[in-house]
């Protein structure tokens, strides 16, 4: 029997996911924490079920957006042993630039995102995300960022 998930961990793991969204870490780095049988992630601009559509969505927002910062503002979660809801507000800051535009465009918003994490030996922080809901509260689509 696994240990039971504490929120230090979860906090941990969601700073960690954030940080590798911000430095465009290799795809390779970040599949290990999203679970790779029944993925269910929504995001404003479409839903993704596997590794494949994942790949399509950060590949596309890591060659359009730079400048990135999410900034984590609360981790609430109900932990049922080793797996759990996660309730996340996040601030989010971020560039593009749409050629032939003389300047580049800045957006920052918060979004209030909810996840399920599970106990995982894939990575080093002991977690997965199983779903990713990033359409709890509706917020305004960054230009550029339409849906797929």
């Amino acid at each position: 029997m696994s240990t039971p998930l504490q929120l230090d961990e979860i906090r941990r793991f969601v700073a960690a996911w954030y940080r590798a969204l911000d430095n465009h870490d290799p795809i390779e780095d970040v599949y290990p924490l999203l679970s790779e049988s029944d993925l269910n992630i929504q995001f404003p601009d479409g839903d993704i079920h596997d590794y494949a559509s994942f790949k399509t969505w950060y590949d596309r927002v890591t060659n359009l957006f730079f400048d990135e910062n999410h900034y984590v503002q609360t981790v609430e979660a109900q932990i049922n042993g080793d797996e759990a809801v996660v309730d996340i507000v996040v601030g989010w800051q971020a560039s593009w630039w749409e050629a032939p535009a003389a300047k580049s465009k800045r957006v920052s918003m918060d979004a209030t995102q909810r996840w399920t994490v599970r106990r995982s030996d894939k990575n080093r922080f002991g977690l997965q995300i199983v779903t990713y809901n990033a359409t709890v509260k509706p917020f305004a689509y960054a230009p550029g960022f339409a849906r797929l």
